[in-house]
């Protein structure tokens, strides 16, 4: 059942990413990516509140809903939301060394990958 709840939650999160793509797309253009960044900064507003909710243990946000919405949904949505929590989790706890370690990390290493990725896709 947990399986099946993260992968029906995964697929509409996946859609929703789709279409909001699309959506931005057609009313923004492409020159700056609009879509993306609205699913990042929608996907990091609603794990913060889902968050807030679980911890001030609202019943909507059961083991179930939590795996069907934040895991599944928000996670095809967009993972930059699971970073943003976890970043915001370290602040609060303190622990800023970890802290600015995941967001240079992140940040810088993710995107040199990511020129690494197409350097090496060039490669004959």
């Amino acid at each position: 059942m947990k399986i099946l709840l993260v992968m029906a939650g995964g697929a509409i999160g996946a859609l929703s990413r789709y279409g909001v793509s699309l959506l931005a797309a057609q009313l923004f253009g492409t020159k700056f990516p609009w879509g993306t960044l609205i699913v990042n900064l929608s996907g990091c507003f609603l794990i913060g509140l889902s968050f807030a909710l679980a911890d001030r243990g609202i019943s909507i946000m059961n083991p179930s809903i939590r795996l069907f919405f934040v895991t599944g949904y928000l996670g095809a949505l967009t993972t930059f939301s699971t970073f943003g929590l976890e970043t915001a989790n370290s602040m609060r706890a303190g622990t800023h060394l970890v802290t600015v370690a995941n967001v240079l990390s992140n940040n810088l290493l993710g995107g040199a990958l990511v020129f690494l990725g197409m350097l090496v896709g060039r490669l004959r």
